[in-house]
């Protein structure tokens, strides 16, 4: 077991190899897919039962990651057939290869409802061009005409990630139990890195499938898109950390989609709303004088901010402004350019 910050540890002393899998609880399988993006892999689960297989996430729609199913499915699992696709929420490296699994398989793709209508609307969006909102959306946030540019070129190009969505779904809510061989799982909502986030809780098992709302090393996105500019996600995804913190027990072993599985979920849910909170106090601070989005970087992101992730960086920013906007704390006024400012409230 490996001690890592915030007083987590790491059960897992061996990562999957492509196309391998690793059980991490009994009938629990941990796959590890290539992502080509920043982000470079996806954690995937298997969960076996006596007459089958459910996926839980697919990873996004590239040759490659075909490929490693098509070996997995023709070597590592028994001769069992899969009998259902669950998938955590809408974004691509989790949803991306729903379509092509459920054809493949003949099964029903299981998701939260917000989430899959969400889902829905991106798929229908994207490989066109980018709708007049968002382009505005970022150019009032401070994007120069070359960001605009760069971001409906790559706005275009998220369609090779992506498979046909099944036009039907098999829906997930918030407490609702399912029952996949001897284990019961309970899907647990969490909010503001998506609308529905689906994550999986075995009690006997003491297991977390957290998708993307628990991490163990970096914070998830928490961003405001373009089709609903007022809205306030980190004050959702805070409440979804506290509701997860008191509902959780303290040593369930916590399956993130990206880093390792590890304990110590409490301090690890504790040390993130630290984080952001002490983030927004820097953020009101700097802004005692007007602001662009794209000029708090800086206060929030510790990384360098380039053309791949100026998109997110900018929905987070603007995140953790709508945030002290609703607390009152920040006002926003549109200056000469069409650009949004923000300062502290007099």
């Amino acid at each position: 077991m490996r001690e890592g910050s915030n007083n987590l540890s790491y059960p897992c002393d061996k990562r999957p190899e492509a196309a391998e899998l690793v059980e991490v609880a009994a009938g629990v399988f941990w796959i590890r897919m290539p992502l080509p993006i920043s982000l470079n892999h996806i954690n995937l689960w298997l969960l076996e039962e006596e007459d089958g297989w459910t996926i839980v996430d697919t990873g996004m729609a590239t040759e490659d990651i075909k490929s490693l199913w098509n070996e997995i499915f023709e070597s590592q699992l028994n001769s069992k057939p899969v009998k259902r696709v669950i998938v955590t929420h809408m974004h691509l490296d989790h949803v991306g290869l729903a379509g092509w699994l459920c054809e493949k398989h003949g099964v029903e793709l299981w998701m939260s409802r917000t989430e899959y209508l969400t889902c829905r609307v991106v798929a229908a969006e994207i490989g066109g061009n980018a709708p007049k909102e968002a382009i505005e959306f970022f150019r009032t946030a401070g994007f120069s005409d070359d960001a605009l540019s760069v971001f409906q070129s790559r706005f275009r190009g998220r369609s090779a990630f992506v498979t046909p969505i099944p036009g039907a779904f098999q829906r997930l809510t918030d407490g609702q139990c399912i029952r996949i061989d001897d284990t019961t799982w309970n899907v647990r909502v969490g909010q503001g890195h998506s609308p529905e986030h689906a994550c999986l809780y075995s009690e006997n098992l003491n297991v977390l499938i957290a998708g993307d709302q628990i991490l163990p090393r970096i914070s998830p996105n928490v961003g405001v898109r373009p089709n609903e500019p007022h809205a306030n996600p980190l004050k959702d995804w805070l409440e979804s950390c506290q509701k997860f913190r008191d509902t959780l027990p303290a040593d369930v072993l916590v399956l993130p989609s990206h880093g390792d599985p590890f304990f110590g979920v409490h301090s690890r849910l504790e040390a993130m709303m630290q984080d952001h909170h002490d983030g927004l106090t820097r953020l009101y601070d700097f802004c005692n004088v007007g602001r662009m989005a794209t000029e708090v970087f800086p206060i929030l992101f510790k990384g360098p901010i380039n053309d791949k992730n100026l998109v997110i960086a900018a929905g987070e920013a603007i995140a953790h402004l709508n945030y002290l906007l609703a607390e009152g704390k920040l006002a926003v006024e549109t200056d000469e350019q069409g650009v949004k400012r923000y300062r502290q409230c007099k």
